[in-house]
């Protein structure tokens, strides 16, 4: 497990799910988090046992990726007292500290794809930038997503630029994501179709 980000209005945790893992809000552990096992072939369920006793079962929120050595997610903390964001798989979940999922949202992540899953994590400002390899979403200090743009798999990261995200598409086109409304530049630039997986 890994801490980022102390001191500021937002952190994030990196923790890997090596079997039963400590689950920490505020610097104070809550419970538990374990990978598990789930529904058909899937291997990317979440179980989330509370100290109280509580527990819940989160679908598609574990980052299976085959570039890690081991399963994980992030636990990313903002202004709120009793909610935390998990980002880790094809969905992202709210969860209160006081044992209930909240809300979730379908990232532009998909079963089958998880060879070229990669997240990187940048802080601007009193916000983080997720990103990962067919999406950018930009959150603010109250855990709300301000924008969630998708994008190609060979669309990779190079720089912050001004008040924009740098990419390049296979080494060569370059384009820009806006960070104050998730804007693209060149506005003819192809994308992925926006799409949500069945179930959202």
């Amino acid at each position: 497990m890994s801490w980022e980000g102390r001191e500021e209005s937002m952190e994030w945790i990196e923790v890997e799910l090596t079997g039963v893992e400590p689950l920490h809000f505020k610097g104070r552990r809550i419970g538990t988090a374990e990978r598990r096992d789930a529904w058909g072939s899937r291997i990317d369920s979440l179980a989330l046992r509370f100290d109280t006793g509580a527990h819940a079962e989160l679908r598609a929120a574990v980052d299976v990726s085959e570039l890690l050595s081991n399963p994980r997610i992030f636990v990313i903390e903002g202004t709120s007292l009793d909610t935390f964001l998990l980002f880790g798989g094809e969905r992202m979940y709210w969860v209160s500290a006081n044992e209930a999922v909240k809300s979730e949202l379908a990232t532009f992540r998909a079963s089958g794809s998880e060879e070229y899953w990669v997240t990187e994590i940048i802080r601007h400002q009193d916000a983080l930038i997720v990103i990962y390899e067919s999406g950018v979403l930009m959150i603010d200090e109250a855990l709300q997503v301000l924008w969630h743009q998708s994008k190609y798999f060979n669309d990779d990261f190079v720089a912050m630029e001004g008040r924009a995200l740098k990419f390049s598409r296979d080494g060569q086109e370059e384009w820009l994501i806006r960070l104050e409304d998730g804007s693209v530049s060149p506005q003819d630039l192809e994308r992925p179709p926006r799409f949500q997986p069945s179930g959202s």
